[in-house]
């Protein structure tokens, strides 16, 4: 009996068929690769800016924290909202006077300064009254304020407290949100930022952020949080 094989025809029917199967099988690896990595950037950007989201939170609920007299006096907003930028304020150490501060003075003796700082806020308060002012120099045994004091204050009633500053605000030219602590560099927080939304409503005490990136332009970002630290300081 003579052998059977394929013809040419048949083989290359087979070889179209297997081709067509291969081009499918990679036409649909690459929609599938590609979907996948879509979620995938979806997904990191969605955690990126929820822990940026959640690093602002934290410092909002700090504010006030150890200033619950300055908030009291007036003296002291523990958040402010100014043209889009969002400040948080908080106690880092308090210090005690060496010797009583009289009115005209720049030149405050204490203790230690260690902490201190040019160009740090303090906050200068006793149980009536009390002051903001900027550290030009610090040595051993004292600060020098870039103003000079305005009111007495007595040695025994009378507290030095070096205040924390959190400033968050959107570098409009990167469109990257920054993270600034005292008088250190600007940090970036959260990139590809195209909107940024801080307010703050002194009346309800309740802060409001809303983020829009310019990779998800249809999502809006949003938390709301009450400080309780600020709200304390009217009820103590």
């Amino acid at each position: 009996m003579g052998r059977k094989g394929f013809s040419l025809i048949e083989s290359l029917i087979s070889l179209s068929i297997c081709f067509f199967i291969v081009i499918c099988s990679l036409e649909f690896y690459v929609s599938v690769r590609s979907h996948f990595l879509k979620l995938k950037e979806e997904e990191e950007t969605n955690a990126e800016a929820f822990a940026a989201l959640d690093k602002m939170r934290i410092d909002f609920m700090e504010g006030g924290l150890g200033l619950t007299i300055p908030i009291k006096q007036g003296i002291l907003d523990g958040i402010r909202e100014v043209d889009g930028t969002l400040s948080i304020f908080s106690k880092e150490h308090s210090y005690s006077l060496s010797q009583s501060i009289v009115p005209g003075q720049t030149r405050i003796i204490l203790n230690n300064t260690e902490g201190f700082k040019k160009y740090r806020d303090i906050c200068i308060s006793d149980k009536g009254h009390g002051e903001i002012h900027t550290i030009s120099s610090v040595d051993e045994y004292s600060i020098v304020l870039s103003s000079p004091i305005n009111l007495f204050y007595a040695q025994k009633d009378t507290q030095i407290i070096l205040i924390k500053k959190v400033i968050y605000f959107l570098d409009q030219g990167q469109n990257v949100l920054r993270r600034k602590v005292n008088s250190s560099p600007a940090q970036p927080l959260l990139e590809h930022v195209s909107s940024f939304e801080p307010s703050y409503e002194k009346a309800s005490n309740l802060v409001r952020i809303s983020l829009v990136l310019k990779t998800t332009k249809e999502k809006k970002y949003e938390i709301s949080v009450f400080p309780k630290n600020i709200a304390l300081a009217f009820f103590l």
